[in-house]
């Protein structure tokens, strides 16, 4: 029997939404032991997940103390560490997932693997203390996604393609619950449901988580009162407020209710109850907190509203009956304190209730082909999860969005994957997403950004020989290095730019950063090859632009371009 150690030190969030990638490994190898390394805090919620067999911890607040505090010495951390991982290193597993990525976590699974002479997914150090990439898709998690402004991937996906499981998603209920809480729950929601049920047709209910962990990502609280509203004047829609066991979220329930009269039913839930609310209700309206991740584990649509520094395009929901309201996505600004706190929340107070109680209702289905005018729109646009056989993409389906961005956006999932498969080029088919970008956008849009995309290559193309010519020259004299170090430079600084071309340059920056060569001879071959590699690349992406370029050529019957709604 495979045992599987998945070290997640991430938040809450994260533990849950690794249940999408415990679900897809046990419905391919269900004899397979599945155990999760967390923090002590995080282990309630990791074992509420279903597939989960162990759930391991470290005490990071004793390891932190005993680090941080003069009066011990550092030994005591180290000592503490050691003593929380006794049992994973008598585990005997045969593969380590670093699922966190981060310092922590690759210290973590690089002592464990080697211990364990286990096979890592990842990233991880190796001797030398040189990061080294399991496969492509570490490079994508570590270096693509926190470089590209395209997001090409969503980290369940990456996560998936990281351990070969791409395509292997299912509708199981991932997240355990109470038989007792279940039943309890269905009862009560029925019989809220029965206070509105219209003459024609069913009522529906709505849970409204009300706060996040940051002011900057919440719906302002004159929106959401606005909001609640609506829903309350609507012949079918029975709004309901959620929460956490805490006083911050008890006080804020008890001051929004009382600014409606009283009128709401609020339910306070912990990790063991709140997978039978979510499964009791229809649809789940929430800022950016963990609570989406669990109504994706059990299936229930959601609309998130992501604000502040939200990063959506990488862990906003992922179920396509769901549905995310964000200002357009190449505006948006995902790390935390570059805006200024108070401009945020400022410019939050632009939500209109209108567009989240007109998307609700397409959610539900009350109302067929809405049509959002730009007065709705204001400066929000409403995105949808959608599947693909490449995985979850999130489409704009209303809002001022800039279409060249939200092109390349979507055309950046083909170029990655060409990328992190370049050796089985001709086995990897992007139709879909070839077919979805004609159907969203006109085709003067698409034809401006595959132009812009090959001058941009050019433009890369015309630096990289001019590094191969510098290497070359500095092989036969090491005076003219200071060349080669400029041009190798100007290549690298491309990773940054605001194009397609950016992407093989952050794979070929990744492999670099990641040479270990002994000698200054083995250095500059290393790099020789790794320019070689890059320029293969380039010509990669410049296939997926001609394929393009030619799919609505060839197949144009089948192409529409009516405009995809909710």
């Amino acid at each position: 029997m495979d045992k599987i150690l998945l070290i997640n030190l991430k938040k809450f969030g994260d533990l849950f939404q690794s249940g999408h990638l415990v679900n897809s490994i046990r419905k391919l190898s269900p004899n397979t032991q599945i155990d999760i390394l967390c923090f002590e805090e995080s282990a309630k919620a990791a074992k509420t997940l279903n597939g989960v067999d162990n759930v391991h911890s470290l005490n990071r607040k004793k390891i932190i103390s005993f680090y941080k505090n003069n009066i011990y010495s550092d030994g005591l951390a180290f000592n503490q560490i050691i003593q929380n991982l006794e049992v994973v290193l008598d585990g005997e597993y045969d593969r380590v997932i670093n699922y966190s990525n981060d310092l922590v976590s690759t210290y973590l699974t690089s002592f464990i693997a080697n211990k364990l002479n286990a096979q890592t997914f990842g990233i991880q150090f190796d001797s030398k203390n040189s990061v080294t990439h399991s496969n492509p898709f570490a490079i994508v998690l570590n270096d693509v996604l926190t470089t590209s402004p395209f997001t090409p991937f969503n980290f369940n996906d990456s996560y998936h393609y990281l351990c070969g499981l791409e395509g292997h998603h299912s509708d199981q209920v991932k997240i355990k619950s109470n038989q007792t809480h279940d039943e309890t729950a269905a009862n009560n929601f029925d019989r809220l449901r029965a206070t509105k049920t219209p003459a024609n047709g069913n009522s529906y209910i709505v849970g409204i988580q009300i706060a996040s962990a940051s002011e900057t990502k919440n719906i302002p609280e004159t929106v959401l009162l606005e909001t609640i509203q609506l829903l309350l004047n609507s012949e079918n829609i029975v709004p309901i407020l959620l929460n956490a066991p805490n006083e911050d979220e008890r006080n804020l329930i008890k001051r929004i209710n009382s600014k409606l009269d009283n009128k709401l039913v609020s339910v306070e839930a912990d990790f063991i109850a709140l997978p039978s609310v979510l499964k009791g209700i229809d649809l789940l309206l929430t800022p950016d907190t963990s609570v989406k991740h669990v109504a994706d584990l059990v299936n229930t649509p959601c609309l998130e509203i992501s604000l502040g520094e939200a990063p959506f395009l990488k862990q906003g929901t992922i179920n396509p009956a769901s549905a995310i309201i964000s200002r357009p996505a190449n505006l948006r600004v995902f790390k935390e304190g570059i805006e200024d706190k108070n401009l945020v929340i400022t410019a939050n107070k632009e939500l209109r209730p209108e567009l989240i109680f007109h998307t609700i209702q397409a959610l539900l289905g009350t109302e067929e082909n809405i049509e959002f005018n730009d007065d709705l729109n204001s400066n929000f646009c409403v995105y949808k999860p959608m599947a693909l056989s490449t995985g979850i993409i999130f489409s704009p389906v209303s809002g001022p969005y800039s279409d060249d961005y939200e092109i390349k956006r979507l055309l950046s999932r083909a170029v990655t994957l060409r990328l992190a498969n370049s050796e089985n080029e001709e086995d990897i088919s992007f139709s879909e997403i070839y077919e979805h970008i004609y159907k969203r956008f006109d085709r003067r849009s698409v034809s401006r950004v595959i132009n812009s995309e090959k001058k941009a290559l050019s433009d890369l193309t015309r630096d990289l020989l001019s590094t191969l010519r510098g290497l070359i020259q500095t092989q036969e004299d090491k005076r003219k290095a200071g060349q080669f170090v400029e041009g190798l430079e100007r290549l690298i600084s491309h990773c940054f730019d605001n194009d397609l071309a950016a992407l093989p340059t952050i794979f070929f920056r990744a492999r670099i950063e990641s040479l270990n060569a002994t000698s200054l001879d083995e250095n500059f071959k290393g790099v020789e090859n790794l320019l070689y590699d890059l320029k293969s690349n380039l010509q990669h992406c410049f296939n997926v632009f001609k394929e393009l370029e030619n799919f609505e050529k060839t197949n144009n019957s089948q192409v529409s371009t009516t405009e995809a709604r909710l």
